[in-house]
């Protein structure tokens, strides 16, 4: 029996993926600390880190069972180091000046619709079902989480749009 496992290539992929997972979470890890006066937007930044932190998970579950799993990594290289390079820029850029929460939530909807792509299920194809319907099952969260940052948004320009009708 051949000896199937992810190359080294596709190794350092995941792996570049992984981070790009990582770094969001840090992003909104620290957008929780920043609005920790508003309680519904700390747990929605903290809710999101996390589900962040499963995605990074993934990656890391993907990389421990490389041995023996048939897949193939269809991420563009360039493309990700270009978003990794994006992603320290962002956290930088944050940091140095605070946005608004409404502008917060408002880059994080734009984000996770530009890194829905290099989620495990768009990156990753499997040669066997089984392991696609292991990952898809925990993919599953990703437009909800994207949903929650809109109701979020959405409710923020309501309440914001009410003041000025008042």
């Amino acid at each position: 029996m051949p000896d199937i496992s992810i190359q080294f290539s596709e190794q350092i992929m995941l792996e570049k993926c992984r981070e790009v997972e990582l770094r969001c979470k840090e992003l909104y890890e620290y957008f929780a600390e920043l609005y920790s006066d508003n309680g519904d937007a700390a747990y929605l930044w903290n809710k999101t880190a996390m589900e962040e932190q499963n995605h990074a998970d993934q990656f890391t579950l993907l990389l421990k069972l490389r041995k023996g799993l048939a897949c193939m990594v269809t991420v563009n290289s360039a493309k990700l180091e270009s978003l990794q390079t994006q992603m320290r820029t962002v956290l930088e850029k944050v940091k140095a000046t605070p946005p608004k929460l409404a502008d917060a939530l408002y880059s994080a909807i734009k984000l996770e619709k530009h890194l829905a792509e290099f989620h495990l299920g768009c990156v990753v194809e499997f040669e066997e079902n089984s392991h696609k319907r292991l990952f898809d099952a925990m993919m599953t969260s990703d437009q909800e989480h994207i949903a929650s940052l809109q109701a979020a948004y959405d409710k923020l320009k309501d309440d914001q749009d009410q003041l000025f009708v008042s």
